[in-house]
């Protein structure tokens, strides 16, 4: 499974990819920022999105809108200091499955992935 975490902190995604079941390491890329993660998603098959809302242009709300305005969200899961129902709700409304407060444990990932139908 090609998972993509998307984060502008290095230490933010050294610390979730820690928390990630280890079948999800297999096929990891990461992106620094919103349009890296832009560009990964037209050039891949991108099943899994871990995406940070907090981030220079474009940032993770931007991220969302313009996937989904091309048809083309991944299953995605927001990691987010940003723990506003406000900042949840939109970005349910823009098609994320699910949304975490960051720096969440292995044991919240899995029970997301279940959800999804992913575990």
């Amino acid at each position: 499974m090609r998972v993509l975490i998307v984060d502008d902190s290095r230490t933010s995604r050294l610390i979730q990819k820690k928390a990630l079941p280890p079948r999800l390491l297999e096929n990891l890329v990461e992106a620094s920022g919103g349009t890296e993660a832009l560009e990964i998603c037209r050039r891949e098959d991108v099943e899994l999105m871990f995406l940070d809302l907090t981030m220079p242009e474009p940032d993770g709300y931007q991220v969302l809108a313009m996937l989904n305005d091309a048809g083309a969200v991944p299953p995605t899961i927001v990691v987010s200091a940003d723990v506003q129902p406000k900042a949840t709700e939109r970005v349910l409304e823009l098609g994320a499955f699910a949304f975490l407060k960051k720096t969440p444990s292995r044991a919240e990932i899995e029970a997301i992935l279940e959800q999804m139908g992913l575990a």
